[in-house]
């Protein structure tokens, strides 16, 4: 088990330090461009009151549906497949059956995961606790069992942070298990553009991260209206390194999905020259691995 995740006491300063490390790195470490940033976070809009969980590395390593490369995706063997990869964060899918729990499952049906068929929303928990998860590709991994996402949380705690998609369901509900859990401080939540203002309600203290609109890739303005609009803490897309600096300008961090079943150093290497220091990854292992060897982790 890997040592507890820090805590720090202050939000404020904790984003901004994950930053100005993040921002030394993208900008060359050089005095003018720590100079040019400071004039930048001078002129950023107010950042809600969440604050990104604290990270252990300067460069992030999400991985997808957890370690589902050698474990069947969304369950508790990928999260510990996650943590033992190296990965800061396990991204997990989440929706509510028809009782009302809350579980572990990207697709709105259980067909292509699982032994069964239907619709997550039109089953039982009862029901769906039965079904044996198994990726028809992954012919040589054992299958294993869909997990509740309150089984989900205390698997994290301390160990790994929590990349929460949120997929369907109450939002409240969703929030009140991560306040049940005491993980506030390890969770950041994905949701479309229109959910955050639902978020920000009922969890203020829990990060956000969406996709920016088309549009933004190629216009300032665009970007600018929608982050002092929405107010996520990181956007999921990097299209070049403009965008990647222009987010950056605008105190939002960038994340992108890269997954992709060819992944290898050329190809990080290319994300990695747009500024982004942070990753989501189908291969966390291999990815880490490779940023420890170019010492950028």
């Amino acid at each position: 088990m890997v040592p507890n995740l820090p805590r720090q006491s202050r939000p404020g300063a904790r984003l901004l330090g994950a930053r100005s490390r993040w921002l030394g790195q993208a900008l060359g470490g050089t005095a003018a461009g720590l100079i040019a940033w400071l004039g930048i976070i001078s002129h950023s809009p107010t950042l809600r009151a969440a604050d990104l969980p604290a990270r252990k590395h300067s460069t992030v390593i999400i991985a997808h549906r957890g370690e589902h490369l050698r474990h069947q995706e969304n369950t508790l063997p990928a999260i510990q497949g996650a943590i033992d990869a190296g990965a800061d964060f396990t991204e997990m899918d989440v929706r509510r059956s028809r009782d009302g729990e809350y579980l572990l499952m990207h697709d709105a049906t259980v067909d292509r995961m699982t032994d069964g068929h239907g619709k997550v929303a039109d089953l039982n928990w009862s029901e769906l606790s039965k079904l044996v998860v198994q990726d028809r590709r992954l012919t040589n991994v054992p299958p294993s069992r869909i997990p509740l996402f309150r089984e989900a949380l205390p698997e994290c705690r301390g160990r790994i942070h929590i990349y929460l998609d949120f997929k369907a369901g109450d939002r409240k509900s969703v929030a009140d298990l991560v306040h049940a859990a005491g993980m506030e401080l390890q969770v950041i939540v994905y949701d479309s553009a229109k959910g955050l203002a639902e978020w920000s309600t009922v969890a203020p203290n829990l990060a956000l991260i969406t996709s920016p609109p088309r549009n933004a890739a190629k216009s300032k303005s665009v970007l600018a209206d929608f982050v002092n609009h929405f107010h996520p803490q990181v956007l999921d897309e990097a299209s070049d390194a403009a965008f990647v600096a222009n987010a950056v300008a605008l105190g939002v961090l960038v994340w992108p999905d890269i997954q992709r079943h060819d992944e290898e150093p050329a190809y990080w290497q290319s994300i990695w020259d747009r500024g982004v220091r942070g990753f989501q990854t189908d291969h966390p292992a291999e990815l880490a691995q490779w940023l420890e060897k170019e010492g950028r982790r």
